[in-house]
């Protein structure tokens, strides 16, 4: 893994591999620096590395809104076209990230959890019963806060209602995490969730009777967290979409997760 990560940084390689016609999706969660509360090493960007980041894609993505992303038709003639996401609502997506994606005119979305707006906190563990901090100070988007940022254009989808791991849920717990998060947030911005985003996100997290209830419970778009790009969807393409996710990588570290799928012999 070593070496062919220092090929891909090589001079030569100081590009994106992909086709042109490929598409990515990122995605961040919070942005914060140490000291903050929630700050994890984990999941957390600081807002230096982040603003860096942003320079980064920019000047080798075309960022559209999440569902032109994922539009057959849609085209760049000169550049990949890219969408950026953010995961479980932290409050810094609303403080931090939108004033500079605005200012930078960059679309992005966001996969909230009910029980974080509602109560502060993600049951977030790997396994379904393990809770999170109780913070003592707001860290997570309230209600006001998605109507805002809804309001600013910024596209909502679902996450579940307690960031459990869905595989490990019973029907009825399935059918808590994920029709009642999607009827919450639809109460809250009065217009239908069709995507949403599974907690954690990778194959071990979810199965097919996962995807099945997605789909019954009114989700077009099932996102994971398997780091590639895919192709612009057809019209009876899968709806499970995947996603890069980022923390604190340097440029030559964020180009090696952009070009790493490209070579076939790396297990992603």
């Amino acid at each position: 893994m070593r070496g062919v990560k220092t090929l891909i940084t090589k001079v030569p390689f100081q590009r994106v591999l992909a086709g042109k016609s490929k598409r990515f999706i990122f995605v961040f969660h919070d942005i914060s620096d140490p000291g903050s509360p929630q700050y994890s090493e984990a999941y957390s960007t600081s807002q230096e590395v982040f603003r860096k980041q942003i320079e980064f894609l920019l000047k080798r993505f075309d960022f559209v809104p999440l569902d032109q992303v994922l539009m057959p038709n849609v085209k760049s003639p000169k550049r990949r076209i890219a969408g950026l996401t953010f995961d479980d609502g932290f409050l810094t997506v609303r403080e931090h990230a939108f004033p500079y994606l605005k200012e930078k005119g960059v679309p992005f979305a966001f996969f909230a959890s009910a029980n974080a707006i509602k109560n502060n906190r993600l049951s977030n563990g790997a396994t379904v019963d393990d809770p999170t901090p109780v913070y003592d100070r707001k860290v997570f988007l309230d209600e006001d806060d998605v109507r805002y940022l809804y309001g600013q254009g910024v596209f909502i989808g679902s996450h579940s209602f307690n960031h459990k791991v869905l595989a490990a849920c019973s029907d009825e717990e399935l059918n808590h995490e994920i029709s009642d998060n999607k009827t919450y947030l639809e109460g809250i911005t009065g217009r239908p969730v069709e995507h949403i985003a599974l907690p954690f996100g990778k194959r071990e997290h979810y199965n097919d009777h996962v995807l099945r209830f997605c789909a019954s419970a009114g989700h077009r778009f099932v996102y994971t967290s398997n780091p590639t790009y895919f192709d612009p969807p057809g019209e009876n393409a899968p709806r499970l979409i995947p996603r890069i996710g980022l923390t604190n990588q340097s440029p030559e570290e964020l180009l090696f997760l952009i070009n790493r799928p490209v070579f076939r012999s790396i297990d992603i």
